[in-house]
């Protein structure tokens, strides 16, 4: 109760007073709801949606998200309070800077052992979409951009997916649709180490499938993946290949930060996150789509940034085991023209692709 009370008087004492304060209350104790309830009767700028159903923190997340009327928002919830003009400065920053969708500050975290540490916020600042989600999935580490400052218009259609690095995702989707900006002055407090390694506890705390703590930063991959290469309808006009390398990329980013258990459960954690998406299929559809293309260059040159994109997907994909999905009648095909290419024509060239087709259905 008293982490409550510290995160929401640090939203009510914000020097910026034209704000709208939700609470999201669930099933709650006495004094919670007390506490909940004199406030919103002294100040008019508190509105406490009240829910008996014991929601999980993701639902929480989207149905107060959802039940906001201002031009910015921004999250806090038990373990974090900001300083008095974090608000204040982030409205400033953002109102003078139109392209900038998200402004966050400098974290200051303390553990459990009354031990602190502070992590400087990062910029993504290039004008490029493309080259933002590059440089976010490469070069941030950590979610604290997570409890920024954002525009409620463009930021409120990126979705929530309830997964483990939910906040990756849509920290990720929101570098495409504009630049990320840093300002060290705004001050954010976290409870807790920077990397939470209870898996266990955080997929109890979230209200998500018991499968993803068995591999926490595979469910963080795949999610990243599919958000980027499937979902996520900002990048709905991108072609395939593109859409996947972006994914790729951001899924190589955390194998290369993070411990994977094993990367080749990449397609079924993925298939276990979205139960109701046919992902077995469009994972097979973006290896046909990857296949013709190989199969379409004219040449396989290593400083031919398309090829080295290509190659660089494809090796990504193969280490997701994108070979174990089943085959249909069209995957076939492709093999026998391989086959056929493989026996017929010895060019390099020609041999080069036959290899890279041929790792993908292995």
């Amino acid at each position: 109760m008293a982490h409550v009370e510290r995160a929401v008087r640090a939203a009510v004492g914000q020097s910026y007073e034209s704000i709208e304060i939700i609470l999201y209350d669930g099933p709650a104790e006495q004094d919670r709801v007390a506490f909940v309830d004199k406030l919103a009767a002294t100040d008019v700028r508190v509105k406490v949606l009240r829910d008996t159903r014991k929601l999980s923190a993701v639902e929480c997340v989207a149905a107060s998200r959802a039940a906001a009327s201002g031009e910015y928002f921004m999250w806090l919830d038990e373990s974090s309070w900001i300083d008095p003009r974090y608000v204040a400065t982030g409205v400033d920053y953002l109102a003078h800077n139109a392209l900038h969708v998200l402004v966050h500050g400098t974290c200051i975290r303390h553990d459990h052992k009354g031990a602190q540490s502070e992590s400087a916020p990062a910029a993504v600042t290039f004008e490029d979409p493309a080259r933002r989600v590059e440089t976010f999935v490469g070069n941030v580490n950590g979610h604290d951009a997570w409890y920024g400052l954002h525009r409620l218009a463009i930021l409120s259609g990126v979705p929530i997916h309830p997964a483990l690095g939910f906040e990756y995702s849509w920290l990720t989707s929101a570098a495409w649709r504009g630049k990320i900006a840093a300002q060290p002055d705004m001050k954010l407090y976290r409870d807790g180490p920077a990397d939470d390694s209870d898996a266990s506890n955080r997929v109890i705390r979230l209200g998500l499938g018991n499968f993803q703590a068995t591999d926490p930063w595979l469910t963080v991959a795949a999610l990243q993946f599919c958000n980027l290469a499937f979902f996520d309808d900002a990048l709905a006009h991108l072609p395939p290949i593109e859409r996947a390398r972006l994914g790729a990329i951001a899924a190589d980013a955390i194998s290369q930060r993070q411990r994977i258990l094993d990367e080749g459960m990449m397609i079924s954690f993925s298939a276990r996150l979205f139960p109701s998406e046919p992902i077995l299929e469009q994972f097979r559809m973006l290896r046909t789509t990857l296949a013709d293309a190989v199969l379409a260059l004219r040449s396989v040159s290593s400083t031919d940034p398309f090829v080295q994109n290509l190659v660089g997907t494809i090796n990504i994909l193969c280490r997701m085991r994108i070979g174990n999905i089943p085959m249909t009648k069209e995957d076939k095909d492709i093999i026998r023209q391989i086959e056929v290419m493989w026996d017929s024509d010895q060019a390099t060239a020609s041999q080069n692709k036959v290899a890279i087709v041929s790792a993908m259905y292995l």
